[in-house]
């Protein structure tokens, strides 16, 4: 019997040893979700997100019914040329920090101030919690309003930002630039009396937007308007000469419109309709996994048209490794209209036209997007792409006379089985752009004259860019009357020198704040102004430190002006400082970098950085950056930054601009490059004195000793005809600048002060050794023995044979009549291998009264030492005093330490009976903390003996029972200890 005991207690120990192990286990650690998905639910029931297979097929997480995001604050709305922008420095009204679960916020514009943003609809988006700038360009000049709204990963809107109004700025005199008319603009003899009448061109008669067409007086142009053969059979246009346009346009609402030629194992193509959120047509095609498309329908392909390829696309879901990739373009097809001709002229699906875009990545995060490229004309090779130029098209095989949309949609899914990328295509259109246009190659010299042109006639849609050049126009055939009010619109103007387009340029605002981080910071003390950007330069290895500050699109060819202020520190060592544009496709990729560079800057002093940089073929969008290169040590500041488009002036004709195209006085000395104008440009007495607008007359343009004494007029020089600082210090009598404003002014020694008494503040040079500067402070109250003082000094040290300047700065505190004590802040930086840091706050530094002090030490180099020190003293001499020391072995202090969550006491305890636990309570207690616990002694020399137990129970916050257990009824006392956690 007991044999069998002792085998059912072995078994019963088993099985309790398996319960444990399986009690531990996690539950899910050997599950699944078979064909299903998991929800997440709140605390209230409601479903917030689901895990695992979705109602599409594919394997996500999905967020749902989150709560709205906060109200982004209101945005800096700035006008630029033809648009607006809109920068947002990243914070909220009604919340310290972005939400997790943000998806982006949403840039809206409308025609009023209250009008309720289309989260559909938006027309830019800010993607990362720090904010940004971005340019919207738009098609009226009218008042618009800016409102922000924020939208999470779930589709929910919070409240749209307070709206800010904005109006895009029309092109003004200071857009073009300098020198930009030169000698081969300027036709023989142009430069004549005639074309410098006053008014004969003015401002009222151009407006911003093209002339229209209803300013073309019906039947104007006549077969007696037109000189023999001016109009030839080449301005038709060829075959498309009967035609205004051509353009294919597929809303995805037809499925016998695409066909699949390849596909991914697993993967469909399916037409979609009812899709609230597609922006064509509510249809859409969905691609799971790799699918290759063609259009059904063939477009015959015509040489010298421009045809424009476009696409909207978005991915819904995407690889578990990252976003999958798309191309859009067409497919080249033969005469046949059966063989496919691709690049190389091959009939082969492959290496076919992807102009609008070329295995671009495409996040889910990114929504909707527009994809759009040109192709013109054919060639031996045709284009890979993308040509996202019509200023650089691509072009077709010399084979190709049909071309059909063509889409690879999750290209990086060929090889893989199952995929879970999704991707939707909303609408593809092929366009001829360019049908029937007259240009300049179609027009007789000379045919063109005022009589052939009825007064409103010439609107800007009959013009092609660059078609009319001098040569065309015939003398005196444009004049007033035959230019139509607003007839002149910006396309057809040459605009350089554009706004700067960076919304904080001296790095002084919100923006520049919330993208300074890690080495680099604002700090005061710019370049004329009151900040500067700065980068901490030191690291153990040459290390380059790079910030970009905004991007902007561009296209190929064009020019963008760079300029900064930098100041390397004098112990800055480093490879170059610079500023720099980087060059993008249109798939992100890097083209190059156009870059205004300092070599080897003087250290300790601003200098200017400046560069004209253009954009190489196939650009899209430019960064712009700040840098300093392979750096090991110092610091340098930046401020007065620029980035300025610039359009240049060749597209402007040789010998275009004539006498009847100038306006007087539109011609001053800085749009005119030196030289430019010789002797045979000027008819004769054509300049006189109301042809010369003010200070058109500079330096460069006038012969050594031409201009004596004899020549000028009594009182004929007036402050517009005085040349930017051509009056200098020796220029004046004492006492000349008296009550003036001066701006711009660098003024060296002499004490500034805003008054002679009284309130005031006094810029001095120092009042007493060793302070190097002081700014005093002066409130003007009659009780002030001594003005608040913000100073700076340099003392001098020594550590062995090396000596050390000890550079500081000090802020006092203002001081009133009848007391000694003094208040205030003391810094003192790190000098290598002397001293580490210092900083010293004190409050009444003199013996008397109480005082009290904080004081912080970082050690220099790689010495131990570091502190910070806290000391209090109360008012009477000898009083109570207590300090304080955190070092890095730990934190001492002088006096008692006392915390809220430690209360401690003692109880007398008189036993009932021998041998019977007594005991009493302890109220009234109020201990910091959530648990507590609390530890007893009794004050006893024989524990164990009379004394055979204490103990505690019911501990809280406020108070606790105490116990004690003796072999006879002595009074005890127990001491006791409460701590709250």
């Amino acid at each position: 019997m007991s044999s069998e005991l002792a085998r059912l207690a072995a078994r019963v120990a088993a099985l309790e040893k398996q319960l444990s192990r399986t009690t531990r286990t996690a539950r899910m650690a050997y599950s699944s979700i078979e064909d299903g998905a998991i929800d997440v639910y709140d605390r209230d029931g409601s479903l917030r997100g689901s895990i695992g297979m979705q109602d599409d097929g594919s394997v996500a997480f999905v967020a749902h019914n989150g709560p709205p995001p906060p109200t982004p604050t209101a945005p800096t709305v700035e006008p630029t040329l033809s648009g607006l922008t809109i920068t947002w420095p990243g914070t909220w009204t009604d919340a310290e920090t972005a939400p997790l679960d943000l998806a982006e916020v949403q840039v809206h514009i409308a025609t009023t101030a209250d009008a309720e943003p289309d989260t559909a609809r938006p027309v830019a988006a800010f993607h990362t919690t720090v904010g940004g700038s971005v340019t919207v360009a738009l098609d009226t000049y009218d008042t618009l309003w800016v409102r922000l709204i924020a939208l999470n990963t779930s589709g929910t809107a919070g409240e749209p930002s307070t709206a800010i109004s904005g109006q895009a700025r029309k092109a003004v005199p200071d857009d073009l630039v300098n020198a930009i008319i030169d000698e081969t603009k300027l036709a023989r003899g142009a430069v004549t009396e005639a074309a410098l009448a006053l008014g004969a061109v003015n401002s009222t008669a151009l407006a911003d937007g093209a002339v229209l067409a209803a300013k073309l007086a019906a039947n104007s142009v006549t077969l007696g308007k037109l000189s023999n053969g001016a109009v030839t059979l080449s301005a038709l246009g060829g075959a498309l000469a009967d035609s205004t346009s051509q353009r294919l346009v597929d809303a995805m609402g037809e499925a016998a419109a695409w066909q699949s030629t390849a596909q991914g194992t697993g993967a469909t193509w399916t037409h979609l309709s009812g899709v609230t959120d597609a922006p064509t047509g509510q249809t859409v095609g969905e691609a799971h996994g790799f699918i290759r498309l063609r259009g059904t329908t063939l477009v015959p392909y015509e040489p010298g048209v421009l045809y424009r390829i476009s696409a909207r696309v978005r991915a819904t879901a995407q690889l578990s490794t990252g976003p999958d990739a798309f191309y859009v373009g067409v497919l080249g097809v033969g005469a046949d209209k059966t063989t496919l001709v691709n690049r190389t002229g091959a009939n082969s699906p492959n290496s076919h036209y992807y102009v609008a875009a070329s295995a671009r990545s495409l996040p889910t995060t990114d929504g909707w997007i527009t994809v759009v490229g040109y192709l013109k004309d054919r060639s031996a090779t045709g284009s890979a792409g993308p040509n996202n130029d019509p200023r650089a098209p691509g072009v077709v095989h010399d084979a190709v006379r049909y071309i059909s949309p063509y889409l690879w949609l999750n290209s990086n899914s060929q090889s893989v089985d199952g995929s879970t990328s999704v991707m939707q295509v909303d609408a593809v259109a092929i366009e001829a752009l360019k049908t029937g246009i007259v240009d300049a190659t179609n027009l007789v010299s000379g045919s063109v004259t005022a009589a052939a042109l009825a007064a409103d006639s010439v609107i800007a849609g009959k013009i092609a860019a660059d078609a009319v050049t001098g040569r065309e126009i015939a003398a005196n055939s444009v004049t007033a009357s035959e230019i139509a009010a607003a007839s002149i619109s910006t396309d057809k103007l040459v605009v350089a020198g554009g706004t700067n387009v960076l919304s904080d340029p001296s790095f002084e605002g919100a923006y520049t704040a919330a993208i300074a981080k890690n080495e680099w910071s604002v700090v005061s003390g710019g370049n004329g102004s009151a900040k500067a950007l700065r980068v901490d330069a030191s690291a153990t290895t040459a290390t380059t430190r790079s910030l970009t500050l905004t991007s902007l699109p561009i296209l190929s060819s064009e020019q963008v002006y760079l300029a900064i202020d930098a100041n390397a520190s004098s112990d800055w060592v480093g490879g170059a400082l610079k500023f720099y544009a980087r060059w993008l496709d249109g798939n992100g990729g890097t083209l190059g970098w156009g870059v205004a560079q300092i070599d080897t800057p003087t250290r300790g002093s601003w200098q200017r950085l400046a560069a004209t940089v253009t954009a190489p073929a196939n650009t899209t969008t430019a960064t712009v950056w700040v840098e300093s290169y392979q750096g090991t040590a110092g610091s340098v500041l930046w401020d007065n930054a620029v980035v300025r488009p610039l359009l240049t002036g060749v597209q402007i004709a040789d010998g275009a601009i004539t006498a009847p195209k100038l306006l007087a006085g539109s011609v001053t000395a800085e749009k005119i490059a030196a030289l430019s104008i010789t002797a045979e440009k000027i008819a004769a007495l054509a300049v006189t004195t109301d042809k010369l607008s003010a200070l058109s007359v500079s330096a460069d343009k006038i012969a050594v000793n031409a201009i004596t004494a004899t020549k000028i007029a009594a009182g004929a020089i007036e402050a517009t005809h005085i040349k930017s600082g051509a009056i200098t210090a020796e220029k004046l009598d004492a006492d000349a600048i008296n009550g003036k404003t001066i701006n711009g002014a660098v003024i060296t020694g002499s004490t500034l002060q805003t008054a002679a008494s009284g309130q005031r503040v006094v810029i001095s040079p120092g009042n007493a050794t060793p302070e190097t500067g002081s700014i005093e402070f002066y409130s003007g109250s009659a009780d002030e023995a001594a003005p608040a003082e913000l100073s700076t000094a340099i003392a001098y040290g020594s550590q062995g044979s090396v000596d050390y300047e000890l550079p500081s700065v000090a802020l006092t505190a203002p001081r009133v009549s009848g007391t000694s004590q003094q208040s205030g802040m003391w810094l003192q930086g790190h000098i290598p291998g002397y001293s580490g840091g210092v900083f010293h706050l004190y409050a009444n530094d003199n013996g008397g009264n109480g005082a009290a002090s904080i004081t912080g030490y970082g050690a220099d180099t790689s010495d131990a030492g570091s502190s910070i020190e806290l000391s209090v003293r109360d008012a009477l001499s000898g009083s109570a005093s207590s300090s304080a020391e955190l070092t890095s072995s730990g934190f001492n202090v002088s006096g008692m330490l006392k915390a809220g969550n430690i209360v401690a006491g003692r109880v007398t305890i008189t036993p009932s009976a021998a041998n019977v636990p007594t005991s009493i309570t302890v109220t009234g207690l109020s201990v910091k903390g959530s648990t507590f616990r609390a530890v007893a002694t009794p004050s006893t020399s024989a524990p164990g003996t009379s004394v055979t137990g204490v103990g505690v129970t019911n501990v809280s916050a406020t108070g606790l029972t105490v116990w004690v257990t003796r072999t006879n009824t002595t009074s005890t006392g127990v001491d006791w200890m409460v701590i709250g956690s």
